[in-house]
């Protein structure tokens, strides 16, 4: 991993020689949404699919997960209010972070009720497009997942996480989009570390039914951090555009196989394209 941030490092200080062609260039709409659906089981946008071409965007959005077994008389809610941004420095490399400023928790089981409102976590990023032919784009990314949660309040989480996009965009409405990545976590503090480590696949579409409205359908796999799988869990995703500038996107995740617990994920981004 280090040595993927040190070659995104000299990317960012070397001349703006390449350019992120084909696929990257011919979406319907710049403000309308573009990728995977990004709500996921985890904090922030861990172990979630990334897009393959760069943009420069402001957003603010939320997010939550409900557990509920009442035959284990359990139940949990969860949701956070986040802050994203990216920065095209070049037309084929990005920067991103998403931080949780304000994560919620519920939890009761059949004597206990908690409630806990704190910082949640923040993720920091870079993505380069390293191969354009023609409508296909393949990006690597490196993720890293920061200490900044105070949810648990006597462990810290440091994670990170290597993988690359892909896209395929033959029209300009129409994309087939892919991401694989390798994660992996462990908690800073008195307690065990318990680390952790999985793999991400996501494979979806997106069709944009005119310039100001798109909808995507994702299937996610994640393996290794509960179980061999941790679940199977297809995505939708709403999209839509207000002007030049804004988007919003509506998303919901719904894990169907697999030990994860969550009944399902969603949320709603709102995002300002420069």
């Amino acid at each position: 991993m280090s040595r993927l941030l040190v070659a995104l490092v000299a990317l960012l200080l070397s001349p703006a020689a390449a350019r992120a062609e084909g696929g990257c260039e011919q979406w319907i709409a710049p403000a309308l949404a573009e990728g995977p659906v990004t709500f996921g089981f985890l904090s922030a946008d861990v172990a979630t699919g990334r897009r393959a071409c760069p943009r420069t965007e402001v957003g603010l959005g939320v997010q939550g997960g409900a557990i509920i077994e009442t035959q284990n008389l359990y139940g949990a809610v969860t949701g956070a209010g986040l802050i994203s941004g990216s920065f095209a420095v070049r037309p084929d490399l990005e920067v991103f972070a998403t931080l949780e400023a304000l994560r919620f928790q519920y939890v009761q089981n059949a004597s206990l009720t908690g409630t806990r409102m704190s910082l949640g976590q923040l993720t920091v990023g870079g993505t380069y497009v390293a191969l354009t032919s023609g409508a296909f784009v393949l990006s690597p990314s490196v993720r890293l997942q920061l200490p900044t949660s105070f949810a648990s309040p006597r462990t810290r989480t440091l994670g990170g996480e290597i993988g690359a996009a892909a896209l395929y965009r033959p029209t300009n409405r129409f994309e087939v989009h892919g991401y694989a990545g390798v994660d992996a976590s462990m908690g800073l503090g008195a307690a065990d570390p318990l680390p952790l480590a999985g793999f991400l696949v996501n494979v979806g579409t997106e069709y944009a039914l005119c310039s100001g409205f798109a909808a995507v359908l994702d299937a996610n796999v994640h393996f290794g951090h509960r179980a061999v799988l941790d679940y199977v869990a297809p995505a939708v995703g709403l999209r839509f555009r207000a002007g030049e500038h804004f988007g919003a996107e509506l998303g919901a995740s719904l894990p169907v196989l697999g030990a994860e617990r969550a009944l399902a994920a969603g949320g709603l981004k709102l995002t300002y394209r420069m």
